[in-house]
């Protein structure tokens, strides 16, 4: 039996083919919050509801998903996937491109360039309410920061203005998705004291509307990094960062959690640019993840089994 039938709602008797939210989310790696928007929002999905109105998908609802994942990493609006996807013929020519990621990236620019505040607010709380955040971090948060790292006049000014307030905003978000997150904490950490935390505070946001605890704590030396996975009793540790980074430092970092803790090493960004020079042989426990939706996918299976 696949793990997509195995597991039956508490108290009730459930189709073996039907699977409840949870398992969707586990096996799609999108969140909950965000399967819900997408069939209030859109009609994408059309669950199936128990007597005690939980839902239920199929393997057709879990194939739609990807589906639907295929085609907003394409840039495609997640208004417009419904009718695409009811196009067969449309859906499969690969040429169908919509620019969404481009002008969500654009409309934000304009907000930050003009320093408004209300605007770019409501961009990124309805983009964060649509979107896994993961592939919000993927498509649009990080070039937009590579986009604000130039020296041109003002550029500083307009990169900490963002940052600093979609910082804001996620650690607000973060706050109310602690209480319902439950089971092991999983430890984030950058690998350098310059590091901005905007996007590991936003993967860290992931992970909570995933339901796992986190704790962020930003730089440590491998000593503290050490001391803080065995006070937390973490299972994985998350090294996460997207500015350049020396692959000794990056060895040390591994080197000192591998040798004296049971854990699985995840490491995110550019973090892994320097893998190649790094002696891992033999270490299945650092799994090197290219991009956030990756790392959340294989999180959410490494913790579920």
């Amino acid at each position: 039996m696949s793990s997509t039938q195995s597991l039956p709602l508490e108290g009730e008797s459930v189709d073996a083919e039907l699977v409840p939210i949870r398992e969707i989310s586990r096996v799609t790696g999108v969140n909950t919050v965000t399967l819900r928007a997408w069939e209030r929002r859109y009609g994408l999905l059309v669950p199936q509801r128990t007597s005690k109105g939980h839902r239920l998908y199929s393997r057709s609802d879990i194939q739609r998903v990807k589906e639907v994942q295929l085609w907003l990493g394409r840039g495609l609006a997640i208004s417009k996937v419904k009718a695409l996807l009811a196009n067969q013929t449309l859906a499969q020519n690969e040429q169908v491109i919509d620019s969404n990621w481009i002008q969500l990236a654009q409309q934000i620019y304009t907000a930050i360039n003009n320093f408004q505040r209300k605007p770019l607010e409501r961009l990124i709380a309805d983009t964060l309410a649509l979107y896994p955040a993961e592939m919000v971090a993927d498509y649009l948060f990080i070039p937009l920061m590579d986009d604000l790292a130039g020296n041109e006049p003002g550029m500083s000014a307009r990169r900490a203005f963002f940052s600093n307030l979609a910082l804001e905003m996620i650690l607000e978000a973060q706050a109310r998705q602690r209480q319902s997150a439950a089971g092991e904490r999983i430890l984030l950490l950058s690998p350098t004291e310059q590091e901005n935390p905007l996007l590991a505070q936003l993967f860290g946001y992931s992970l909570l509307i995933n339901q796992h605890p986190i704790e962020y704590l930003g730089y440590l030396n491998p000593q503290e990094a050490l001391l803080a996975c065995q006070a937390l009793n973490a299972k994985i540790v998350v090294l996460i960062g997207y500015d350049t980074v020396n692959a000794a430092g990056l060895q040390l970092h591994l080197t000192s959690l591998l040798e004296k803790s049971a854990v699985q090493i995840v490491v995110v960004g550019e973090l892994i640019a320097p893998f190649p020079a790094l002696d891992l042989a033999g270490q299945p426990a650092v799994k090197p993840c290219t991009n956030q939706q990756e790392a959340v996918l294989f999180i959410n299976q490494f913790l579920k089994g």
